[in-house]
């Protein structure tokens, strides 16, 4: 591998970026900024459940935590709490506007940052280890949440994650 072969493949990416995309994962095809986020967590729990028992934690813990941002992301712009090009910019972010707009209690948007901060954080760049249990632990949560925020929601009916059980 040489670095010519390398930036010839950053060109392919971004040109691939560029293009308009003809195969999309399947539902993803959708115009509303809202529905995107809603069904971008729900392929994001489906992945973490095959990861999971595949025994790729790593992939799952990371998945859940992602999972969950979409799913208030979700929830942000379903209300009109948020437009979608002014998405909070950081992990803890999300959980700050989601306590402000009453979709978490603001101790529970504190102890989900916590959670990111000391645990997220620290299994994918740092020393911690991702394990089965902690796998099962951060998706049965992402799942959680993810059930709790849709059912709430005027849209809930467009979650895929019912279609891919």
């Amino acid at each position: 591998m040489s670095s010519t072969r390398i930036e010839q493949l950053i060109d392919d990416v971004q040109a691939a970026f560029d293009r308009r995309p003809a195969d999309i994962e399947s539902g993803l095809d959708v115009d509303d900024a809202a529905l995107l986020q809603l069904r971008k967590a729900c392929r994001l729990l489906a992945g973490a459940a095959t990861l999971r028992d595949e025994g790729y934690y790593t992939l799952v813990i990371e998945a859940s935590f992602v999972a969950i941002e979409r799913t208030v992301e979700f929830r942000l712009l379903e209300r009109g709490t948020m437009q979608p090009d002014d998405l909070p910019g950081s992990h803890p972010g999300v959980y700050r506007e989601a306590a402000s707009a009453g979709i978490f209690a603001e101790s529970l948007a504190e102890n989900l940052a916590d959670l990111w901060r000391d645990h997220r954080a620290k299994t994918y760049y740092q020393d911690g280890l991702a394990a089965a249990e902690r796998a099962e632990k951060m998706y049965a949560l992402a799942s959680e949440i993810h059930a709790f925020i849709v059912g709430r929601s005027s849209q809930g009916h467009e979650c895929l994650c019912s279609a891919e059980d």
